[in-house]
């Protein structure tokens, strides 16, 4: 019986693998439309899904198990040249990881799970069309290869050895030992120089190694000699020998490959979000802890001055913020994930969404490695989902009108991330046909969000009528599509940017194309403030929503409409008096006073 736990357990397992699987996706789609393909990818892609139908296996979800290995076959036929990769493929593995997605969620939930039966009948329909194809096995004859390393080779392996035989190229056999502390990156230098010398057949793990180092055999098939091989290596510990073609001689049996299962060596270890929240709520009572202890240690100075015990508790009270502000930045760290989780599950709403459109859209991703707090990365995934479907629903142009404006038939969506200090700002950016200040207007009027009498002037209002686009209700869509037009979503970006004391902004130009910015704080599990006293009361403002702090006079301050207002620059801003919204008594000297401008 699946507790809830393990379910959490394979939740966090497997989002990872199916993050993984859709960035292979989403480059063997680009390298097919650039007329490549690149081996690696599709077995990575593979290798993928036969960890998730592993995982999914280990924790008795059957059904998933079942359809990632239905996916898993669709791709082993394409690894071993029986499938060629084409859009009709291309669409229905963009399917399968989808639902896989959507399976997972499902089952975290514990909703009932969807029917898969039509994707299973989607890939057995390209299955039904795959060419007969397999390893011709009396090639292997030719080789000297040795009967251990023959015993072990998969199907897939088998056949791309038999390739490089068909073309005659020569074959190597490497071996290098690495030191167990750092073989991961040793091995993937390796695998990095080899690719570009010819290709990796097959990689196996050495059998006599010892406690301290590990050793890894690579079967290659190359155009180089063994002196070029061997320049480009430039390894300790590592040597080539060629395999000889032969034919007619039997090979000298050798003393078989002792099976074994290695460690794991992965210095990785998964948390749960609510663990850290509790050890930083614990940090911040020990901050509280810690400011008692200044305080008593500043009143036992002005007792006894800087003397004896005074000086001892200063000097560990000092020690204490030093290692708790240690302590609060390690968590911090911890707690941050790259933005580039969610920029991948977004390039596949991109690429759905435009297909349904009847568009074509290149996305670009710049500053996936910009990190934030992971429970804000979960959560700013819908804005962004609302944002991405808009661009490519309202802000991008069919094919056939940006040929008559003179631009590429392919829109470009252009999703960007980059930290500014303690924020992060991401950005949706479209060269799609804008908006037009005055068509929001006049559609505000018409849907009765504003009165005829609103006052608001394209020209000087610009910014204050592109917000009207975030009013529940507001779209300048007539009809309703599959993917906007309800008037719903704008209201709802708005809305969860600011519970993540969040900015939104708007940069458009009719013609052009728009851009979203929204600006965040990089966490929300530490919230710096500032202090302010007024009418004998103290007070805290979140930092991230302080814009500006300006020292004002009476004489700067207006009235509009029995409204304090005052002007900052070209804007208009109210005025809240913390004094009167309390009910405080107001300070004496009012010659000046200090305004902070939040957001």
């Amino acid at each position: 019986m699946k507790t809830e736990r393990s379910i959490k357990e394979f939740l966090a397992e497997a989002e990872d693998i199916l993050e993984v699987a859709n960035r292979i996706l989403l480059t063997i789609e680009s390298e097919h439309e650039a007329g490549r393909r690149d081996l690696d990818h599709v077995n990575a892609l593979f290798r993928a899904l036969h960890s998730f139908k592993g995982l999914a296996g280990m924790f008795g979800l059957q059904v998933l198990a079942d359809f990632s290995h239905k996916a898993e076959s669709l791709l082993d036929e394409l690894r071993i040249g029986k499938l060629n990769i084409d859009r009709d493929i291309l669409d229905v593995l963009f399917e399968a990881v989808s639902l896989l997605g959507k399976l997972v969620q499902q089952t975290a939930k514990k909703q009932k799970l969807e029917d898969i039966r039509p994707a299973q009948k989607a890939i057995d329909g390209i299955l039904k069309t795959a060419s007969p194809v397999s390893a011709d096995r009396s090639l292997l004859d030719q080789v000297a290869l040795a009967p251990a390393i023959l015993r072990v080779l998969t199907e897939f392996e088998e056949y791309r050895l038999t390739e490089n035989i068909k073309e005659h190229k020569d074959l190597f056999t490497v071996q290098v030992t690495f030191d167990l502390s750092n073989f991961e990156k040793g091995i993937k230098s390796l695998n990095k120089t080899m690719k570009k010398h010819g290709e990796i057949i097959c990689t196996l793990p050495a059998a006599d190694t010892s406690g301290t180092d590990i050793g890894f055999t690579l079967l290659v098939g190359t155009e180089k000699d063994q002196e070029q091989l061997r320049s480009a290596i430039k390894m300790p510990n590592s040597s080539i020998e060629k395999i000889p073609y032969v034919e007619g001689v039997k090979k000298e049996e050798q003393k078989p490959d002792t099976e074994g299962a290695l460690r794991s060596v992965s210095n990785t270890v998964r948390v749960d979000i609510s663990r850290l929240d509790t050890l930083m709520n614990l940090v911040g009572e020990m901050h509280m802890t810690k400011n008692v202890i200044g305080r008593i240690s500043r009143d036992l100075r002005a007792a006894q001055g800087f003397t004896g015990f005074a000086v001892d508790l200063q000097k560990a009270h000092r020690n204490l913020e030093r290692k708790l502000n240690e302590l609060q930045e390690g968590i911090l760290e911890v707690r941050m994930v790259p933005i580039g989780q969610i920029f991948t599950r977004l390039a596949q709403a991109v690429r759905k969404n435009a297909k349904e459109a009847g568009k074509e859209i290149d996305l670009e991703l710049h500053g996936e490695e910009t990190e934030l707090d992971k429970l804000m990365i979960e959560d700013l995934a819908d804005p962004l989902m609302h944002l991405i479907r808009n661009a490519v629903d309202h802000g991008i142009e069919h094919p056939d009108v940006r040929r008559k404006r003179g631009k590429p038939e392919q829109g470009l969506v252009r999703l960007t991330a980059f930290p500014r200090g303690n924020h992060v700002t991401i950005s949706v950016e479209d060269d799609g046909e804008g908006m037009d200040p005055a068509a929001i207007l006049a559609k505000a009027v018409e849907k009765g969000l504003l009165g005829p009498d609103h006052g608001l002037d394209p020209e000087t209002h610009r910014r204050d009528i592109l917000d009207l686009i975030f009013l529940p209700g507001f779209t300048l869509r007539e009809q309703v599509s599959e993917i906007s037009g309800r008037g719903v979503g704008m209201d709802v970006v708005k809305k969860n940017v600011s519970r993540l004391s969040g900015l939104i902004d708007i940069e458009t130009e009719a013609g052009k194309g728009s851009t979203f910015v929204i600006t965040l704080p990089i966490t929300l599990a530490i919230i710096k403030a500032l202090i302010v006293e007024t009418g004998g009361q103290v007070f805290a403002i979140p930092l991230s929503s302080v814009l500006e702090i300006i020292r004002s006079t009476p004489g700067q301050v207006e009235t509009i409409e029995a409204r304090e207002v005052m002007a900052i620059r070209d804007d208009t801003i109210p005025l809240l008096r913390l004094s009167q919204v309390f009910n405080l008594q107001a300070r004496e000297n009012k010659d000046t006073f200090y305004v902070v401008l939040v957001g």
